[in-house]
């Protein structure tokens, strides 16, 4: 297979694991590659960074366009793939996306490829993502539609999408973004749980760390969707020592295993399968929000709320204090 759809990879200092990822990629021969790679942050990563740009340089044995971008600063785990995505996207109307610490399954791209053209001029569909998690099949195709669009690891998508990215979000309240959970029937669990993502978000409280909640809640504010596969089609291999928050071996989406998808069949329905991500939300995002675990931590949460509606942040015996000082000062 010699595969024209553009790729872009996006390193930092694994060069053992992007050995990994270029493995893959020879088995498809694509024939244009963009490479980021973000700055180092010390004199350790400036020789683990060296050693990727060598792996890059004397990579392909097959006829490819190589097309780099090295940041000689360091932006961090959110700027910088954002950064790199938008840089893809200065230069392609459409293509895929892959982290250096995963390995896609040799379908995806087959896989991409095909759903990239077929939804190319429907704004709705947002994003194809790759992972699978669980034994649950949704719907009657190989893939189905959601609203979360696991945009993490390998994944695809167009300009067109990526145009509407807000790193900041300043102008998306939560009050909006609620609304905007609401038309997918989301529950107050879920918009609760967003709405504490974004407000984390305004005040980068994330520390620079994140850029796959700002797309997804990008797309949300549209009412779009993405399409995920009832297979799964990558397998993360970053979750070790080197993984900057990625170091749990145990987190559910490390070292997945991968399975063939082709030929691929279409879904009858364009419909968001509502019951897919719930489950995702419960199983990855909140697992201690429903079931037995909701119940013990329903004190916690009416806890949050009531703080929220009376616009308190911290512990409730520090506003009873300040309340009884100024209580005291009017007194004087």
């Amino acid at each position: 297979m010699n595969m024209d759809t553009p790729i872009l990879v996006i390193t930092f200092n694994r060069p053992d694991h992007l050995r990994r990822v270029i493995e893959a990629l020879r088995l498809v021969e694509p024939t244009d590659i963009y490479f980021f790679q973000d700055g180092p942050r010390n004199e350790s990563d400036r020789q683990s960074c060296m050693e990727v740009r060598d792996v890059i340089k004397s990579m392909t044995d097959w006829s490819c366009s190589i097309h780099t971008y090295y940041s000689d600063d360091n932006l961090g785990c959110g700027l910088g793939p954002a950064s790199a995505i938008s840089w893809f996207f200065e230069n392609v109307e459409q293509g895929i996306i892959i982290e250096d610490d995963t390995i896609p399954h040799p379908d995806f791209f087959e896989f991409a490829t095909q759903l990239l053209n077929k939804y190319a001029s429907d704004d709705s569909v947002m994003a194809i993502g790759s992972m699978k998690l669980g034994e649950k099949t949704y719907g009657d195709g190989s893939y189905y539609f959601s609203k979360m669009n696991h945009t993490l690891c390998v994944w695809a998508t167009w300009r067109r999408a990526w145009n509407h990215f807000d790193y900041r979000l300043l102008d998306f309240s939560t009050k909006e973004l609620s609304k905007c959970l609401k038309k997918y029937g989301a529950d107050l669990r879920e918009r609760e749980y967003w709405s504490e993502r974004l407000v984390e978000i305004h005040k980068d409280a994330l520390d620079n760390s994140s850029w796959d909640q700002q797309f997804w809640m990008a797309i949300w504010r549209r009412h779009g969707k993405g399409i995920l596969p009832n297979k799964n089609l990558s397998t993360n291999i970053g979750f070790d020592s080197l993984g900057t928050h990625t170091k749990d071996e145990s987190n559910p989406i490390s070292n997945l295993p991968s399975e063939s998808i082709l030929p691929i069949i279409h879904p009858s329905s364009t419909t968001i399968q509502r019951k897919a991500d719930l489950d995702f939300q419960r199983y990855y995002f909140q697992p201690r929000a429903y079931g037995w675990n909701g119940i013990k931590y329903l004190p916690s949460r009416l806890n949050k709320r009531l703080k929220r509606l009376v616009g308190h942040n911290g512990p409730w015996f520090h506003a009873l204090k300040n309340t009884q000082h100024q209580a005291g000062v009017n007194k004087h």
